[in-house]
């Protein structure tokens, strides 16, 4: 009993000392957070609980600047240049485009900017490497080039008999882009017929998916673009009207009206990017701190989607998937 009493103080002093670690100091961190748009406000909320949970506790020992872009990407600028002027102790951020935005502001000045979610950092740009990004910046990959061939993947199962497939992207989002290359090459190995729907903004996009019908696809795969993921409640409600499969990439998107999503939590993300603004706020550099990867993927099935277009979700999809909303 004696060893079973000291094991839980060992563990409770432990933990005492983790969330009071940043306590010993009258210092009151100013954190800038910036988002492309509504679809990431999970990743901002990850992020605050993990910093909680790491004895930051807000208004007592950091204080959050929070800013949405509204899909305007001037405004994201102004707000990183805001931040510089501020002189914040750190920049977090979703979405590759705010993390290019920020370090595009931060260059001279060496403001650490974490992000998470963020893309595939190495391909576009944004860091050198994984284990090194050689600048001011760090945070969490979304895997989102390496993960559009199992999510492809995915469709195929979910919907045995498709053929053709719809993409939906912003031909003018670099990211958009290399997800498009990536996705060609898995179409062909699955035997698969890719028809492209492209759209510069949310009226442009909305009228290529309302072009859509039974006869031309057998389903719509929304590739990871911050303009086609504002749009999935209009989106998904024109695929659902249409019978048509819509599948995304993560689960907030699923819950708004999409049949599937595989992919990150991005909750959970901005909780692991805390961390590593932790680390940062102790005194680690950004260049020192590698590029982590999620610790988790989750398939996402939305069985009222599926009974809305007739669709019958195979058992064994049921069986591994992750969550399902009922």
């Amino acid at each position: 009993m004696r060893r079973v009493l000291v094991g839980i103080l060992v563990v409770s002093l432990a933990g005492m000392a983790l969330a009071f670690r940043n306590r010993d100091t009258d210092r009151m961190y100013q954190v800038g957070v910036m988002i492309t748009d509504d679809t990431y406000l999970a990743p901002v909320e990850g992020f605050k609980e993990g910093m909680k949970e790491l004895g930051y506790a807000e208004g007592q020992h950091i204080i959050y600047q929070v800013r949405n872009a509204k899909l305007d990407r001037e405004a994201l600028r102004r707000f990183a240049q805001e931040f510089v002027q501020q002189r914040m102790d750190l920049i977090f951020t979703a979405t590759y485009i705010g993390a290019q935005v920020a370090k595009e502001a931060t260059a001279t000045v060496g403001i650490p900017v974490v992000f998470g979610p963020a893309g595939d950092p190495v391909d576009t740009g944004l860091v050198q490497s994984i284990t090194a990004s050689g600048n001011n910046l760090t945070g969490v990959s979304t895997l989102s080039l390496e993960l559009t061939a199992k999510r492809l993947e995915m469709l195929t199962r979910l919907v045995p008999k498709v053929r053709r497939v719809a993409i939906l992207f912003n031909p003018e989002d670099r990211f958009s882009q290399d997800v498009v290359k990536v996705t060609y090459r898995a179409a062909e190995r699955l035997g698969l017929t890719l028809i492209e729907r492209h759209g510069r903004d949310a009226d442009e996009i909305q009228r290529a998916v309302e072009t859509l019908s039974r006869e031309q696809v057998d389903a719509v795969f929304a590739l990871p673009d911050v303009l086609v993921n504002n749009q999935v409640s209009v989106l998904s409600a024109i695929a659902r009207d249409r019978k048509l499969p819509y599948i995304v990439h993560i689960r907030s998107l699923a819950e708004r009206g999409a049949l599937a999503s595989y992919g990150i939590n991005t909750y959970q993300i901005g909780r692991q990017a805390a961390r590593l603004a932790d680390k940062i706020l102790n005194g680690a550099r950004p260049a020192e701190i590698p590029i982590e990867t999620p610790r988790k993927l989750e398939l996402v099935i939305n069985l009222r989607v599926a009974k809305e277009i007739g669709l019958a979700v195979p058992n064994q999809l049921l069986r591994e998937a992750d969550v399902i909303l009922r």
